[in-house]
């Protein structure tokens, strides 16, 4: 039920429809810093240490060692001086391990497989997923608002991200009409 044009914008606000699924892999499970894929710069704040059990869980599930696995880096944000909120988004729908691990049960109840947050097909049905679920069939806006800043999504960067997810949506809909979808 939710709009094409809705899920394909914010899989292009989130890593330009899977281009850029992480910057950075996670090496600290402590203090959750990291490095970028190179290894040659430590980057802070790489993922919650909380979200560390549940992503290495995941990455282990999937067959893969959670130390080569690209995850986003940190964009740095501030408030009275002090950083918040992490890195450690995954995949080309951008989850981060724990919203990841509320949406993987349906995702591969739909599929009929283990869900994968870096197949492209998985996030794609998980976005929706979580769209719908952040009332995307009654305000796309608050919906797109939510799915980056969660609970918090009254925030100014919060309307400032939806915005640009439904500039992105519009101009999904016009080449959709154009090749007659």
């Amino acid at each position: 039920g939710v709009r094409p044009a809705l899920l394909l914008a914010i899989l292009t606000q989130e890593s330009s429809l899977g281009k850029n699924v992480g910057q950075c892999y996670v090496t600290d499970l402590t203090t959750g810093s990291g490095t970028n894929l190179s290894g040659t710069v430590t980057r802070q704040r790489v993922m919650n240490p909380k979200s560390i059990p549940t992503f290495i869980a995941l990455t282990e599930s999937l067959g893969m060692d959670y130390k080569k696995t690209p995850v986003s880096c940190w964009i740095p944000m501030y408030s009275g001086g002090k950083p918040y909120g992490w890195g450690g988004a995954m995949g080309p729908a951008q989850f981060i391990a724990s919203t990841w691990a509320l949406y993987s049960a349906r995702v591969g109840q739909i599929i009929g497989a283990v869900a994968n947050p870096w197949n492209i097909r998985n996030a794609f049905l998980a976005s929706g997923l979580l769209l719908k679920d952040n009332g995307a069939l009654t305000s796309e806006s608050v919906a797109a608002a939510k799915y980056y800043c969660g609970g918090n999504y009254g925030r100014s960067e919060c309307k400032a991200y939806a915005n640009s997810v439904l500039r992105y949506a519009a101009q999904y809909e016009v080449d959709i009409a154009a090749i007659g979808g």
